[in-house]
């Protein structure tokens, strides 16, 4: 891996070190426009973006299942794109009909590639595409992209081979016809170390083994800036100590003013840390606001995080929110500088609880109406009504074959959440969330051995967290 470096220490002046929460002194600041890019993945996209995962009998296995929630049969342009000097893979029309899931097993057409993605085409509103994995350690699921971006975000990550089995890898997709250039910074707390003019040939997939690059490592982030091209990202975890199992997740895209985890918990057995990184250049003064289910309000959890660094909050050890079974963030960045925020939930495998880990990066952006595909033996969704004044009137149904029927419906305060149990939608639903002001949605499920959370898809127009009011 160091081979891919051309200079080794290029960027050694951006040398960071993982933060912890502590006490903070009083914050001054002032405030910074930052664009509004949204990169919450949406249902009227035409072009998906996979980064993808493994080939068969990898870390993570990765296949296609593509969802349709609408009233009309989808026809899907599913291109494989592989990590090798090969030509690019195979290629496959698809066809799903309302209401249905259909699964498409990409490493057929990308035959002995150890690695390989996917840029797919649809031709219908509401359809969602939608990566599933199935790795030594675990399984997981993980929506495709929907735009790319010129910077990337991995919050957290661990390589501590020996003594945790952690393993991380990177993968970067470039779906262009031109090479893609970049720079990535890894943070941890054994030190920096970074990779500089790290090419991306066009149309092609490149893993990037941290494991390898930063060893013994039992936290590390990593910033992705592209110096040429656009490309999206994923981090593919594993673990098989006391924490065994397999979490994919989206890097985040530029990072963001504010921002929502739709869920998080703090039963006995859990682990759930939120991770805010700062990517930028300025000081981030941001206050992470709870959002419970009842009608308590607590003071929000105050954060310095320096340029370059990472600050995590483990509600485990923080008093007030050790005391709240469950709960989301709304993340908000008080002097205007993008962050990247997400949430790692570990469930050790000595507890009567479901083991496993699973991460999600928080969403940037809400919208009225969301489809949520869910599965595994358990499984939830939660809503987070951002807004300070507007009630969300929610209802929600579920998608078939034979149309669509109402479920239920429930009201969601301002600044509030709820999480309805996925019991009461059946087996493998297709769930479709409508809501009558911009709410954020957000999934969990969870089988016999493994945990799984990501975000619902946005099937209606982005709002901007930062522009409710």
């Amino acid at each position: 891996m160091r081979a891919l470096r051309i200079v080794a220490i290029a960027l050694i002046g951006a040398v960071i070190a993982l933060g912890v929460v502590a006490e903070q002194d009083e914050r001054t600041f002032e405030e910074v426009a930052a664009p509004v890019v949204l990169s919450t993945p949406r249902a009227d996209a035409s072009t998906w973006f996979c980064p993808g995962g493994s080939g068969p009998g990898g870390q993570a296995a990765v296949a296609l299942e593509l969802v349709n929630a609408g009233t009309e049969t989808a026809s899907a342009d599913v291109v494989v794109v592989r990590d090798d000097d090969v030509a690019v893979g195979g290629r496959t029309l698809v066809e799903v009909g309302p209401g249905d899931r259909v699964t498409v097993s990409i490493a057929e057409l990308a035959a002995e590639a150890a690695w390989l993605g996917a840029i797919v085409e649809v031709d219908r509103p509401d359809v969602v595409v939608e990566q599933t994995y199935d790795g030594l350690t675990g399984i997981d699921r993980a929506p495709c992209a929907t735009r790319t971006a010129q910077r990337l975000v991995v919050s957290d990550g661990a390589t501590r081979v020996v003594a945790e089995g952690e393993q991380m890898v990177l993968l970067l997709l470039n779906p262009f016809q031109e090479a893609a250039v970049v720079d990535i910074a890894f943070d941890a707390d054994v030190g920096p170390d970074s990779l500089s003019a790290v090419v991306i040939p066009a149309r092609r997939l490149l893993a990037i083994d941290v494991t390898a690059e930063v060893t013994v490592a039992s936290r590390v982030s990593a910033i992705v800036e592209v110096r040429s091209g656009r490309v999206v990202g994923t981090r593919i975890q594993t673990r098989t100590g006391t924490a065994r199992g397999l979490a994919v997740t989206p890097m985040v895209q530029d990072g963001s003013v504010v921002s929502v985890v739709p869920s998080v918990r703090s039963e006995a057995g859990l682990t759930d840390r939120v991770i805010v990184t700062n990517p930028g250049t300025e000081i981030a003064e941001v206050d992470l606001e709870v959002t419970t289910d009842g009608s308590s309000t607590l003071d929000p959890v105050e954060l310095t995080v320096r340029p370059g660094r990472t600050v995590i909050v483990d509600t485990s050890t923080e008093p007030r929110l050790a005391v709240i079974p469950e709960f989301g963030f709304v993340a908000r960045s008080l002097s205007g500088v993008p962050v990247a925020v997400g949430v790692e939930r570990l469930g050790a495998l000595d507890t009567e609880i479901v083991p496993g880990m699973a991460a999600m990066p928080a969403l940037d952006a809400a919208s009225t109406r969301w489809i949520a595909p869910l599965d595994g033996n358990t499984s939830a969704v939660g809503i987070v009504n951002p807004s300070p004044e507007a009630i969300a009137t929610v209802e929600l149904s579920i998608v078939t074959p034979d149309g669509r029927t109402v479920v239920t419906s429930a009201e969601v305060g301002p600044g509030r959440r709820i999480a309805i149990d996925g019991v009461i939608f059946g087996d493998r639903p297709i769930v479709l969330v409508e809501a009558s002001a911009p709410v954020v949605v957000g999934r969990e499920i969870a089988g016999f051995t493994s945990r799984q959370m990501m975000s619902a898809i946005a099937a209606a127009e982005l709002v901007a967290l930062d522009q409710i009011s």
